[in-house]
């Protein structure tokens, strides 16, 4: 096998989906009592099966199955080992998924910490969904100032590639911003036309449903 690497990016997605699950579940109770959000899931294609807190999900797994797929066939027959574009791809990859399995990890161990000591917290915080987005956009920055650095000092294809994968993520919060905020416009129109006619009312709704493109990552889940 040329790049044994390539078999990480399977495994990482899994593990992404499956954390995020656990990180849904572990959230109930002490730590959601007192921070409440509209979703714990980011990524609007898999908020509903977050949502249901469903460890199984077929679509997740056929999309899975087909990047690994995807990706052990280019670099299997398509490109040499030394090809530093291939490298570029896996470090962007690699970072990605990385820094999404960092984020849900350290969920659950705040999570868990919390469940043992209640009384460290008290209050309580309503959190509108697109403030949630925007400090998992900001938090990034934290990663992408070093990459940056490191990127300038030593700039081979695999740390290129990381800085890439940030920036990935960053544009990707960025998405989401913006579909968020057309899907609270159309919903405005919904509320605006129900008060015309019944008929205006029923399109604009139907107008304002979520057509969101799967997305290879399950979840870039923050926390306050």
């Amino acid at each position: 096998m040329n790049h044994p690497e390539v078999l990480l990016i399977p495994v990482l997605m899994l593990s992404d989906y499956l954390l995020t699950v656990a990180g849904a579940r572990a959230r109930e109770g002490v730590y959601a009592d007192h921070f409440q959000t509209q979703h714990y899931e980011l990524n609007p294609v898999w908020q509903a099966a977050i949502a249901r807190k469903r460890w199984f999900n077929p679509r997740h797994l056929v999309l899975t199955f087909i990047i690994a797929a995807v990706f052990y066939g280019v670099g299997e027959y398509l490109m040499p080992d030394d090809d530093p574009a291939f490298a570029a791809i896996m470090g962007a990859l690699l970072v990605l998924f990385g820094v999404v399995n960092g984020r849900h990890l350290a969920n659950l161990a705040t999570f868990a910490w919390i469940r043992r000591h209640p009384d460290q917290l008290s209050g309580r915080i309503a959190m509108a969904h697109e403030l949630v987005l925007w400090l998992s956009t900001f938090q990034l920055l934290g990663l992408l100032l070093p990459l940056a650095l490191l990127a300038l000092f030593a700039p081979t294809p695999a740390i290129l590639g990381g800085l890439g994968g940030i920036a990935i993520l960053l544009s990707t919060h960025i998405g989401w911003l913006r579909r968020w905020r057309q899907r609270q416009r159309r919903e405005a129109a919904a509320a605006s036309a129900s008060q015309a006619t019944p008929q205006v009312a029923a399109a604009a709704a139907a107008d304002s449903t979520d057509s969101s493109v799967p997305s290879s990552s399950a979840s870039a889940t923050n926390l306050p």
